[in-house]
């Protein structure tokens, strides 16, 4: 698109520095570090948006400047506009015209990778094309494309990666959508068809300051951004979700899972699994998956069913899923038959629920575990409770300490842990935890899963639990 179309699509009340209007782009940004050659780089003022940004965008190659006022001291062309969120969807329909043939929205405080991941694997299971976006980064039919730094992306990046140049395809796109990212309208004008949540407990506090608060940005997923007539996935685990369902039911579709009585429904019989959807019920080997899994797995099924993928079909690939990366992922077993286990948990309801998963229910397993600085400090207490209820051997070490000082973040969780080991190096607590293992006991390595380094100080080292788990596991063969 040329500079010269842009009032075409824009409600613009002024322009300055235009003189060349046949200059060519084909990108917008919001964010100065994201801009690149032959892009728009959009500021709203109201945010007090710092020059040097706008500096930065100009050496990226940003060819012109969507804005709500104008910045003398740039002779970049400039276009004026009274609310940046509307024009900004104007122009992204105009640039990415083609949108998925649906778009699934997934919220809740743990599980959302999870969703996602096994949404895209049924579908690619079917031959159905599907995309995502999330914590696991940028998927086209589960090959990764890019990483993430983010859950959920700016609006523009939504757009592009949602986008598809092929006419002829048809496709979905799934993405996990973050608390944050509802609360600063970041997905406000992306057209949501599906929207599901896994659950809603204690995390982010230090941003949204109250639960409430909290659980509010995570209902505004079905509030204000699922379309009309969109279908809305919830789980009836939830504390008071009967006033939602009851909301939600005057002007979309509800489905249910979690629950005896939901619409979707799966449950452990024996050495196998009972699903059951819309009172029929199917029963299938899927083995080594924990209460909150099966959970999870039920989420995606609602969200399959409501993709028109047919429930034969749904049933048929169960067998072949695999868990996301840094799931309780198994990373190894000794000789002694213990096995060691790699798991996000950065929560207190997804560290309990990974204490007491089904697979571990011989004995309390031992945990790993510290807890990210610059962060929620209120978690810090309740997770050290809930590994000194429900774990065996207790190892605190450091998560991601940023700026904050790691050992006030250890004395935190010790406050409630007082049996646990402190081992501040998280290497050497790995190492130590796998050594102690005996006989058929289980190891959780808890709170970074997937991730591949550590941040400390503002600097990030690679750091990744799986590997250095698989190491110590290799020299104790």
């Amino acid at each position: 698109m040329l500079l010269n179309d842009l009032p075409k699509y824009i409600e613009c009340k002024k322009k300055y520095n235009i003189k060349k209007t046949n200059i060519l782009f084909q990108s917008i940004y919001s964010n100065s570090k994201a801009v690149k050659n032959q892009s728009i780089y959009i500021i709203d003022a109201k945010k007090k948006i710092k020059q040097e940004y706008i500096r930065e965008s100009i050496t990226k190659g940003a060819v012109a400047l969507i804005t709500t006022k104008y910045y003398k001291n740039f002779l970049i062309p400039q276009y004026i506009v009274k609310n940046i969120n509307k024009n900004k969807k104007h122009l992204l329909c105009k640039l990415f015209p083609k949108h998925p043939l649906n778009s699934v929205a997934v919220t809740g405080t743990n599980g959302k990778t999870s969703v996602v991941w096994f949404i895209s694997q049924i579908c690619e299971l079917n031959n159905e094309f599907i995309k995502t976006y999330g914590t696991l980064g940028y998927y086209k039919n589960g090959k990764k494309i890019l990483n993430s730094s983010l859950t959920t992306p700016e609006l523009e990046i939504l757009y592009q990666s949602a986008f598809l140049k092929k006419k002829k395809n048809l496709y979905n796109f799934a993405f996990e959508v973050s608390s944050h990212s509802l609360a600063q309208n970041r997905i406000k004008n992306f057209p949501i068809d599906i929207a599901a949540i896994t659950n809603i407990s204690h995390d982010h506090l230090d941003y949204h300051k109250t639960f409430e608060n909290y659980k509010k940005s995570k209902l505004r997923l079905f509030t204000h951004e699922l379309k009309k007539n969109g279908i809305a996935i919830i789980n009836d685990n939830i504390k008071g979700v009967q006033t939602l369902k009851n909301k939600l039911i005057k002007k979309n579709q509800v489905i249910s899972y979690g629950k005896k009585n939901s619409d979707v429904n799966i449950i452990y019989i024996k050495n196998k699994i009972e699903i059951k959807i819309f009172s029929k019920k199917y029963l299938i080997s899927l083995l080594n998956y924990s209460p909150i899994e099966l959970e999870n797995i039920a989420c995606a099924i609602c969200c399959c069913l409501s993709l028109n993928i047919y429930i034969k079909d749904i049933i048929k690939v169960l067998p072949k899923i695999i868990k996301p990366k840094g799931r309780l992922e198994e990373v190894g077993k000794l000789k002694n038959n213990s096995i060691i286990y790699v798991d996000y948990a950065h929560t207190p309801d997804a560290l309990k629920n990974a204490l007491i998963s089904k697979t571990f229910l011989k004995s309390k397993p031992n945990v790993v575990f510290g807890c990210g600085g610059e962060r929620d400090e209120g978690k810090r207490l309740l997770m050290g409770s809930i590994a000194n209820r429900y774990a065996s051997k207790v190892y605190i070490t450091d998560d991601n300490p940023r700026n904050e000082d790691p050992k006030k973040i250890r004395k935190a969780i010790l406050s409630k842990c007082k049996r646990a080991i402190e081992i501040p190096d998280r290497k050497k607590a790995i190492e130590e935890s796998i050594n102690d293992l005996q006989k058929n006991e289980i190891l959780i390595i808890a709170g970074k899963g997937h991730e591949k380094n550590q941040v400390r100080k503002n600097q990030i080292r690679f750091f990744d639990d799986v590997q250095v788990a698989k190491y110590f596991i290799m020299k104790k063969i």
